[in-house]
């Protein structure tokens, strides 16, 4: 989510919502009984603890990113890893607040209508935002719904009822989301092609890296989002470069004050892959950049796969890769 050149992390924001899904679920199911205000409160109790395990995974999976670069900490997570533990973490404190009171039945009853409205909202979030979603989201959101419509519907009948309609719901949503036209740069069109220069002179043109996947990052080093990303881009490009992909960073060089701060930044904070100096921002009008950072991911054949808006880190960029990979 834009919001002037910046952008909101939008990961967080559908996470939040989904925990607030998660939360009226609870509530929903303990209408008219007399736990129903405990119950609640234990349900936002799990959001936090989800929210905050999720973040300080992090420092389960890269304690040295995170000691080198603390603003890691405010742009990512764990990743998977670190949602399937924040879940375990919310999942087992629901239970066992519940279980000496209600029992082992009630108590997974409890946890799961919040983790079924938690993570029916998340992927249903993450399918309407996240251009890479594949066959596991889709899947997710059935058996998340189903699962909600059956545990929150007074009887069999009313349930399937329910989730006909709910089904019926997601796929019009699906196709009216899929029909809306873009930005003038498009997914799985032609990449415009572009020359600038590198910081010791040389043109590199887009059109060089044909037949690689192609991590395009606009960026500038005034920008601090972009500062916590680097190290994931570093990253990745070390591990990647033998594997036919190649990280392009574009800085914005005409909001730059000069492009010695550029060079200096580099250096200090010794990025190896290929860098160029958008001096006269021809190449951001021409993607239509207006926040940073801003991600393409560019295929083996020169189109456009994936556009991300805000950090990305090493693991969203390492499935970028692959879905290029699977459609050639």
């Amino acid at each position: 989510m834009q919001l002037g050149t910046f952008v909101l992390n939008i990961e967080l924001l559908i996470y939040l919502i989904s925990g607030i899904v998660g939360v009226l679920a609870v509530r929903f199911r303990e209408r008219g009984r007399p736990q129903k205000e405990m119950r609640i409160s234990e349900a936002w109790n799990a959001v936090f603890i989800w929210l905050i395990a999720w973040k300080l995974s992090l420092f389960l999976f890269d304690l040295k990113g995170v000691i080198k670069h603390p603003l890691s900490l405010v742009f990512f997570s764990g990743g998977l890893r670190g949602v399937l533990l924040a879940s375990i973490a919310a999942l087992a404190y629901l239970f066992l607040r519940n279980y000496r009171r209600a029992g082992g039945r009630e108590a997974i009853t409890v946890a799961v209508t919040w983790g079924a409205g938690m993570a029916a909202a998340a992927f249903f979030g993450f399918i309407v935002f996240d251009d890479a979603v594949g066959i596991v989201e889709y899947v997710g959101l059935a058996v998340a719904v189903t699962i909600l419509a059956f545990l929150l519907s007074p009887s069999p009948k009313i349930a399937s009822r329910s989730l006909g309609i709910a089904l019926i719901i997601v796929m019009l949503g699906y196709t009216v989301l899929n029909s809306t036209g873009g930005n003038s740069v498009r997914m799985d069109q032609a990449a415009p092609d572009f020359e600038l220069t590198d910081l010791d002179g040389n043109t590199i043109r887009l059109s060089d890296y044909r037949g690689k996947t192609v991590v395009m990052n606009f960026w500038a080093t005034w920008c601090r989002v972009c500062q916590a990303e680097m190290p994931h881009m570093e990253k990745f490009y070390r591990e990647q470069q033998n594997e036919d992909v190649v990280v392009l960073s574009i800085n914005a060089t005409s909001q730059e004050r000069s492009s010695d701060i550029v060079g200096n930044y580099v250096d200090k904070e010794g990025l190896s892959f290929p860098i160029v100096l958008d001096k006269s921002g021809d190449v951001l009008k021409e993607y239509n950049v207006t926040a940073y950072p801003t991600t393409y991911i560019v295929d083996p054949s020169g189109n456009i796969r994936e556009q991300y808006l805000g950090a990305v880190s090493y693991e969203s960029l390492k499935k970028a890769a692959k879905l290029t990979d699977q459609g050639n």
